[in-house]
């Protein structure tokens, strides 16, 4: 599976890149340089997110006018083969998955597309078949389906967010659990130290209005900056000082 439709890809990252894909059909395709073909055109498109979790990225993640774009190679050739399409709040609203024989792209259940191979174009031989580990058919290492579960500290409560299944800091190690409420507001809870309990959370409501708190004591969090996505999906930050988020808090209901 490409993506949980649980899961929600994060509107406040800040890679350098992820603004579009170029026309380049002489280009030749590098490292974390994934290829996309479009009605029979060759696009180049970098690789921006680590949707795996090993450390590497694996996925292009494009802005369009209504949202994003993701783009992955499923089978290690370097030739995208899926690609989910995401809303303004980050929901995945669509998938395709590309057929090389007809050169044409296909709706298919978000569900059900392949992961992503380890490293993405990284590791792409040409030969279509994912050449990131031959020999030892024993490896446990994590490949993003989930790390531990994270617990949140909720004014007068434990909250279990379940497991971790972002890496947000690119150490190969999955720290931020994600979830989506039946408002359609979306909440990514970050455990940063490693102790199993969230000390960052980032609330983007349906609305496009975002939070962004820290866990500063027992049953406190702290608003440490607001914002809102725009219509073209691009996260602005509000000025204002920190406020302490209490269980009245519309936020945490």
């Amino acid at each position: 599976m490409y993506v949980d439709d649980d899961t929600s890809a994060d509107t406040t990252d800040t890679t350098e890149d992820t603004t579009g894909y170029e026309d380049d059909s002489t280009g030749t395709t590098g490292e974390d340089d994934l290829v996309v073909e479009i009605d029979g055109e060759e696009y180049h498109a970098e690789e921006n997110v680590d949707m795996t979790g090993d450390g590497q990225n694996d996925t292009a993640v494009v802005e369009t006018e209504d949202g994003y774009l993701a783009f992955a190679d499923t089978d290690g050739d370097g030739t995208a083969d899926v690609a989910v399409e995401y809303d303004a709040e980050g929901n995945p609203i669509a998938g395709a998955e590309y057929d090389e024989s007809t050169g044409e792209w296909t709706a298919e259940d978000v569900e059900s597309l392949p992961a992503p191979t380890d490293g993405g174009a990284d590791d792409a031989d040409g030969s279509g078949t994912d050449t990131t580990d031959t020999t030892d058919t024993t490896d446990t290492t994590e490949t993003g389906t989930g790390g531990e579960d994270i617990t949140v500290d909720m004014p007068g409560e434990d909250v279990d967010a379940g497991p971790a299944t972002y890496d947000t800091d690119g150490d190969g190690t999955n720290d931020t659990a994600v979830v989506t409420d039946a408002d359609g507001t979306t909440y990514a809870f970050t455990d940063a130290d490693g102790d199993g309990e969230a000390d960052q959370a980032v609330i983007i409501e349906s609305d496009g209005d975002v939070t962004v708190a820290e866990h500063t004591g027992e049953d406190e969090w702290t608003t440490v900056e607001e914002g809102h996505i725009d219509e073209q999906g691009n996260y602005e930050a509000e000025t204002g000082g920190a406020s302490t988020a209490t269980a009245s808090d519309a936020a945490w209901r």
